[in-house]
């Protein structure tokens, strides 16, 4: 797809790619650092796909206000298993998260942290494919 070619997409279209987007970005982070603890993959990760990679953590002050919803919305859900989300941030960006899950000795799952990865909206869409 060229970049100057005008294409109509749907907003469903819009975040089944960024799913697709942020999957590919979470997937290639975890197949180097299963924790995505490793500052300097991720930076480079980022500049790759020219994205904004940021770990949100519960109590983290310097989080956006959406980042800080998802968060708790994580948190308030206590030994079940979380599905990756998206979100819209403004006209121009959306976030992809994913929870990292610990198992409990009881064998129910506990929130640790998320992944939160920016995606330019203008990345997601040129990353649709022609039908």
């Amino acid at each position: 797809m060229e970049e100057d070619e005008i294409i109509r997409v749907t907003d469903a279209e819009v975040t089944d790619a960024a799913f697709a987007y942020g999957r590919k970005v979470a997937k290639e982070i975890e197949s180097k650092s299963t924790t995505f603890s490793n500052k300097k993959l991720t930076d480079s990760i980022a500049k790759i796909y020219d994205v904004k990679i940021v770990t949100l953590q519960n109590g983290d002050s310097t989080l956006m206000k959406m980042e800080q919803q998802l968060i708790e919305a994580y948190t308030s859900v206590d030994g079940k298993e979380l599905s990756d989300n998206i979100q819209r941030l403004g006209n121009d960006s959306l976030l992809y998260t994913k929870p990292i899950m610990r198992e409990k000795p009881d064998g129910s799952m506990e929130f640790v942290k998320a992944i939160g990865i920016h995606l330019p909206r203008k990345k997601v869409v040129l990353s649709i494919k022609e039908k």
